[in-house]
């Protein structure tokens, strides 16, 4: 059983860019907070950079394991929630964003962890969680650097990060469910 990583995984060059992205956070916060919104989103463009960067050199480098498929998603829910929550400040319609937002990824990461210490092969991410990851991201930015948007604008792109959002929750458990099953035959034979 997996208790706690490899320390040899802890300190590969995908995960240590983990890391920053997640004392970035603080950062976005700070500018945010003090008013300086497009310094702050170029924070997250930066964070979505490392994003970018640890994971071609994960898969390039054949530097992929099973810590940085856990801290990976970590480092972005940070951050996306960090997004989430100070854009209530600017655009309220985003507060039905985070309440959609932070239940699914409090149930995914109860699975998530379940399946980590239970010995489950992780498959990391997919096409519809990378498709919320840009769709949320980009209407986040949105709201973060430009003051004034329209409040019917602010409402269909609210609406639109929703759907996408739910379908990647239903993409994420189709394949925890298939995972599990799959788990249970090998028990079982």
């Amino acid at each position: 059983m997996r208790g706690t990583p490899k320390k040899e995984d802890l300190f590969k060059i995908p995960n240590l860019l983990c890391y920053l992205r997640i004392l970035m956070v603080p950062l976005f916060i700070y500018l945010f907070l003090t008013k300086y919104y497009w310094q702050s989103a170029v924070v997250v463009l930066l964070a979505a950079g490392t994003d970018i960067l640890d994971g071609y050199i994960a898969r390039h480098f054949n530097m992929t394991t099973d810590w940085g498929k856990f801290i990976d998603p970590v480092a972005d829910k940070m951050m996306q929630f960090s997004m989430l929550i100070l854009t209530i400040f600017k655009i309220k319609w985003v507060l039905i964003l985070v309440v959609c937002f932070t239940l699914k990824e409090i149930i995914l990461l109860v699975v998530g962890i379940y399946i980590y210490h239970n010995d489950y092969n992780l498959s990391g991410s997919n096409w519809a969680g990378k498709l919320c990851t840009v769709v949320m991201d980009t209407v986040l930015l949105i709201f973060i650097a430009f003051d004034n948007i329209p409040e019917a604008l602010a409402i269909v792109l609210v609406g639109i990060v929703i759907v996408v959002l739910l379908t990647s929750f239903a993409v994420y458990l189709s394949q925890y469910k298939k995972l599990y099953d799959e788990h249970i035959k090998k028990k079982k034979a």
